[in-house]
């Protein structure tokens, strides 16, 4: 028998708003106002166009003002009930959740069937499923194979409107609620940009996808498959890094799952996927992934510090070569920079002939080895030697 909600508390704190906007997104139809602009008449049908159709109604509360507030919304949940042939308690999780796109974590272990796991475990769970986030809300904005330590300021604004879900019950499952506007057709305009949120669980959902196949095909094939630019299909450094320690995070190995639920007050386009999981076995490939999108990536505006070893310039040539022993990601490593005759002349020669440290910044790129490249090079400073 499906359970009856009558809880006071809970009936006054389903809002009128996300009612709303859950009749509209089940294909229900507003009518007149009732008592004073109190309250809304909303209409059903269980198919269009056929006259001998069943035709149902309810009331819906426009304010928690009206006398009767309770007994409304308690009807109208009865009588989505009865329609949808669910449990009221599934409805109302969907009310509650149909302005925000729904992103659910879980850690598939024997040890958490009763819904817990270690508590540093869990403080290491939760920070990943940010860290997955934020990766997918840096290449919402734009695709790379690595982001650095600066964010986009959209992205990290992302962070701060996402909302944590109570936990659920299976393994051990996290939830983030993004809040996502209302879709709002004119007639007559083309359909409306996406909103940002919206394009974050988007790429989120497709990343996810898209390298769970990819390492797949990496185990069976010994190498990652040709012709897929994998930046572009959201996958960066940050999230392999960030999915490949999921699945071993505190040395136990675990599968996970995530499962995507899209507004309903706004339908996803694309057929984004809903759900994804990744085996255990995955972990290591899915790092190596990583690793690879790390090392071959470029990038932005990266500052070298170190001592100039070699020049070079053509007899006829105005600009020249430079080997830099500079620091990235804290060991030193060669670095081949192209600079203007200017610099050459004027920080880059000294500091060759005085063995002092030099300061530039530009988009670095790895050759090979240990080998790296400074493209666009600028910003050329003498380091003092105090």
């Amino acid at each position: 028998m499906n359970a009856t909600i009558t809880d006071p508390n809970t009936l006054d704190g389903i809002s009128p708003v996300a009612l709303a906007s859950y009749l509209r997104a089940r294909g229900w139809h507003r009518g007149p106002e009732m008592t004073g602009g109190l309250a809304q008449t909303w209409a059903w049908r269980t198919s269009e166009g056929n006259v001998a159709d069943e035709f149902v109604e309810v009331i819906v509360p426009d304010n928690r003002e009206m006398r009767d507030f309770r007994r409304r919304v308690r009807e109208t949940l009865e009588t989505l009930g009865e329609i949808e042939k669910r449990s009221q308690l599934d409805i109302l999780a969907d009310i509650q959740c149909i302005s925000s796109d729904v992103i659910r974590w879980r850690w598939i272990q024997a040890s958490s069937e009763d819904g817990t796991i270690p508590l540093e475990q869990g403080q290491q769970f939760f920070a990943l499923v940010r860290n997955q986030l934020l990766a997918a809300a840096c290449s919402a904005v734009q695709p790379q194979q690595f982001f650095a330590s600066r964010k986009p300021t959209s992205a990290v604004e992302f962070l701060r409107q996402a909302r944590l879900g109570q936990s659920e019950r299976g393994s051990y499952v996290v939830t983030v609620h993004s809040p996502v506007p209302p879709a709002m057709p004119v007639s007559g305009l083309e359909d409306e940009a996406e909103p940002f949120e919206r394009r974050v669980t988007v790429t989120l959902s497709k990343a996810l996808h898209c390298l769970r196949r990819v390492a797949t095909e990496t185990v069976s094939g010994g190498q990652l498959p040709a012709g897929i630019e994998l930046s572009r299909e959201g996958i960066s450094a940050n999230l392999c890094e960030s999915v490949a320690s999921m699945l071993a995070a505190g040395g136990v190995r675990r599968d996970v799952e995530v499962r995507f639920s899209f507004s309903g007050s706004r339908p996803a386009s694309g057929h984004p996927a809903a759900l994804t999981r990744f085996s255990s076995d995955l972990s290591p490939v899915i790092g190596e992934i990583g690793k690879v999108l790390r090392e071959t990536a470029t990038r932005e505006d990266f500052e070298l510090s170190g001592f100039v070893t070699d020049l070079s310039r053509g007899q006829h040539d105005r600009n020249g070569t430079a080997v830099v022993q500079g620091l990235v990601d804290d060991e030193y490593r060669r670095v081949e920079i192209e600079v203007a005759a200017p610099e050459y002349e004027r920080i880059l020669t000294p500091a060759h002939r005085d063995r002092q440290m030099i300061r530039c910044e530009g988009e670095l790129q790895k050759i090979k080895g240990k080998t790296y490249r400074l493209l666009n090079a600028r910003g050329f400073d003498l380091l003092s030697s105090d």
